[in-house]
């Protein structure tokens, strides 16, 4: 199949409107919004006690899955995923305004790891810290 390009006027007689449509098909859906270019997982973490925590999408086309697997530590699982050099955690070491302390990254293909800290003591993981921690993560193509 030739690569899409743009019509080229005196030779694309009959044609210029299916040459136009296949060209930008390669960045516009058919509805002319534009294609993404990656993948998001971007909300909200809440977590208490010794449970998982609970996300709230804002927009979220990565669909993983988000468990807690230790004290203050979680995960979000997605088989072969995150690729290296290609996923960007935004964020990835934050101190919020209570002085909790929030490290998050690619640990392998499949997995991110987040990792909370109270403010008491930043050097010891702890549960309970996410309220309403905004995450965003991005996994480019």
């Amino acid at each position: 199949m030739p690569t899409p390009r743009l019509p080229v006027v005196g030779q694309d007689n009959d044609a210029w409107g299916g040459v136009l449509n296949e060209y930008l098909s390669v960045s516009l859906n058919a509805d002319g919004t534009l294609k993404e270019t990656f993948l998001v997982c971007k909300g909200f973490l809440t977590q208490t006690g010794t449970g998982a925590p609970s996300f709230t999408s804002i927009k979220d086309t990565l669909l993983g899955t988000w468990a807690r697997t230790a004290v203050g530590t979680y995960t979000l699982t997605k088989t072969g995923a995150f690729t290296l050099n290609k996923t960007v955690p935004i964020d990835d070491i934050y101190t919020d305004q209570a002085g909790n302390l929030f490290k998050i990254n690619r640990t392998s293909a499949d997995v991110i790891t987040l990792l909370t800290y109270a403010a008491v003591n930043t050097a010891v993981l702890a549960d309970s810290v996410l309220s309403n921690r905004y995450i965003n993560i991005e996994i480019y193509n």
